[in-house]
């Protein structure tokens, strides 16, 4: 990414790229052992953002309008719990739980200056084959920016960050872990139980 395309993305965002696929020849010894092998890389030239924040989306007079109806609606919260993954039967109240995760709520700060959070965490404890990871993986999806991770997470840099070697460039560089990709979202963390100790101690400063 070049030109006014630079921080235009933050880590964790879910774009369309368009650009150039252009090769990128070793240097040094590892050209002796490459030969003819190169590395490749994408020349951007647009970013399309997929999943946009709450704030920057665009809102017509159409969506206010749907919006006003709504909030007439004595039903709305059982209407939009219900929208919740709905091939899935039941489990009501586990999806009011996940829509007010979505929602969030209003920071406080008290009198004396302490900091209430407004937002909540969720923990879905239950016998396996109830849906407990496929609520988890529709809330990633329908969330502005949204991460879903199993037990030590995908990428094996876990839950935080690590600092990891570039295998182009053979420089140090810190590797966000899912906590990382999902600062102001959701991170859906399934198999909790078969997380890294560090990790799990890590969970206590979100």
């Amino acid at each position: 990414v070049n030109g006014n395309l630079t921080r235009s993305m933050n880590p964790g965002d879910v774009v369309h790229l368009g650009g150039i696929f252009l090769p990128i020849p070793y240097t040094g010894f590892q050209a002796i052992r490459a030969g003819l092998l190169t590395d490749t890389y994408l020349e951007t030239h647009h970013i399309d953002q997929l999943k946009k924040q709450y704030n920057e989306m665009e809102i017509t007079p159409e969506i206010e309008r749907k919006i006003a109806e709504l909030q007439r609606d004595p039903s709305l919260y059982d209407v939009l719990s219900q929208s919740i993954a709905p091939e899935i039967y039941g489990h009501k109240d586990i999806k009011k739980a996940l829509l007010l995760l979505l929602v969030g709520g209003v920071t406080k700060v008290t009198v004396d200056g302490m900091k209430i959070r407004g937002d909540i965490n969720i923990c879905l404890m239950g016998d396996p084959g109830v849906a407990k990871s496929q609520l988890l993986k529709y809330i990633s999806k329908i969330a502005p920016r949204g991460v879903y991770t199993t037990g030590k997470g995908s990428s094996g840099v876990g839950l935080t960050a690590a600092v990891m070697r570039d295998p182009v460039t053979d420089e140090m560089v810190l590797e966000g872990g899912a906590l990382v990709l999902a600062d102001n979202g959701i991170c859906c963390i399934d198999e909790f139980d078969k997380m890294e100790d560090s990790d799990r101690t890590a969970i206590h400063e979100v």
